[in-house]
């Protein structure tokens, strides 16, 4: 059973928006086709929040490790690894300062990877050390570019449209923004909507407002927003790619996949298009075409680790809704090769492992999904169940299942797992 969506645009108690939930539930139905039973995306998304009695705070995530921070047009990110190996990713401001917070950090020498932008800088590797309760004040100078500059196509300054935009816009843009990164959404609200009513060409703030109601899950308002940017400079690339999100996360899929379609054809290569187009696309059914704009983005030189892993798992979800699964498992080992983190990579490679009867395979996917999120892919315990089981090892499956309800007391299968505990116990007694 899908869990119901929230029609009116609220969050959840734990912060969790309705679009998210919707792509969560997307993700759910796609295991639930894996392995045919059902899964709770909320209890996915919240179950260790509630656990622990945490909940997101704005830009702050639920267990404090991450804080997010708004760059000039769109959000900035770097990677850290620990000395264990676990990789993080932090987000900076448009000045590079970032924050890591909470109990992701302990005592550990962590390497920072900037990736070369291809034009002003070149990859800059720096290390440093982090001692719990010690703030740490790191400054990373940025290599200088050595090698041949490249005009990506598509890519413009927003800055350079904005000539004739007036300087009180401009001031109320700047509040509306120094508003947001202090939390004062509504301030920045109001002064975003000032910005644009003083100057109503204003790109930037049609575009920054309509991400800040997409991320309130104002969806409507946020559709409104871009249609006017783009409709205001159809070469204004970044709204018309928030368009095609925002009509995505709508449902209004025909219109997604004509308004990124477009985007697409011009400038297939600029960052996030394609798995964008190729959600769109898998709304609409047209699952072949999706495939084909995956490993066409595959095939790019200028993908990210982490655009890497995204893709090789989309790829993953569209093989699995043709039970394809051989091919499936392909993709899916290739995301966890490249981020060994990646939770929601190996639960999926582990029950696609178990459709195809890997057992040993699986078993080994399904535990290292659990290792790295724990409760949050209690789901994971239930896969692990299901294939010890199969494997005729009633005492594991035991413990498995039992786990899976601690992590998750009220998953919806609640009642098939309790029945199924009461037969092991009652096996295992024999």
């Amino acid at each position: 059973m899908r869990p119901a969506d929230d029609e009116n645009g609220r969050v959840t108690t734990l912060g969790i928006p309705e679009a998210v939930l919707r792509c969560a539930t997307e993700a759910a139905e796609d295991l639930r086709a894996v392995a045919g039973i059902p899964v709770d995306a909320h209890e996915m998304l919240t179950g260790r929040a509630a656990l622990l009695g945490i909940a997101p705070s704005g830009r702050v995530s639920a267990g404090g490790a991450t804080q997010l921070f708004r760059a000039l047009d769109g959000w900035c990110a770097l990677t850290l690894s620990r000395d264990d190996g676990r990789i993080e990713v932090v987000f900076t401001d448009t000045k590079g300062k970032f924050q890591v917070t909470g109990d992701l950090i302990r005592d550990a020498d962590y390497i920072i990877t900037v990736e070369s932008d291809g034009s002003t800088y070149d990859t800059t590797v720096a290390t440093f050390r982090i001692v719990r309760g010690t703030p740490v004040y790191t400054t990373v100078f940025l290599r200088p570019f050595t090698g041949k500059s490249k005009t990506v196509p598509g890519v413009i300054d927003v800055r350079a449209m904005e000539a004739d935009v007036s300087k009180d816009a401009l001031a109320a843009y700047e509040a509306g923004m120094k508003a947001l990164d202090t939390g004062q959404t509504e301030a920045a609200i109001t002064e975003l909507k000032r910005a644009i009513k003083l100057s109503p060409h204003f790109l930037r703030a049609l575009n920054d407002l309509g991400v800040l109601y997409l991320q309130l899950n104002r969806l409507p308002e946020a559709t409104g927003l871009f249609a006017q940017a783009v409709k205001r400079d159809e070469t204004f690339n970044l709204a018309r790619l928030n368009l095609g999100v925002v009509l995505h996360r709508q449902g209004k899929n025909k219109e997604a996949v004509q308004t990124l379609a477009t985007l697409y054809e011009k400038d297939h290569s600029m960052k996030g298009v394609a798995l964008s187009y190729a959600d769109a696309l898998l709304g609409v059914a047209q699952l072949a075409k999706a495939e084909q704009v995956l490993r066409g983005a595959l095939n790019e030189s200028t993908n990210d680790n982490a655009a890497q892993v995204d893709l090789h798992f989309k790829l993953g979800v569209i093989l699995n809704r043709q039970d394809r699964f051989d091919e499936a498992a392909v993709e899916l080992k290739k995301a966890v090769t490249i981020n060994d983190t990646a939770a929601n990579a190996h639960l999926l490679l582990g029950a696609t492992l178990l459709q195809l009867n890997r057992l040993d395979e699986a078993e080994k996917s399904l535990l290292r999904s659990y290792e790295v999120a724990g409760p949050g892919a209690g789901n994971a315990q239930m896969f692990l169940g299901q294939l010890y089981l199969m494997q005729q090892k009633p005492a594991l499956a035991l413990k498995a299942f039992e786990q899976y309800l601690k992590d998750i007391p009220e998953a919806v299968n609640a009642a098939q797992i309790k029945a199924e505990i009461e037969k092991l116990k009652t096996a295992t007694k024999n």
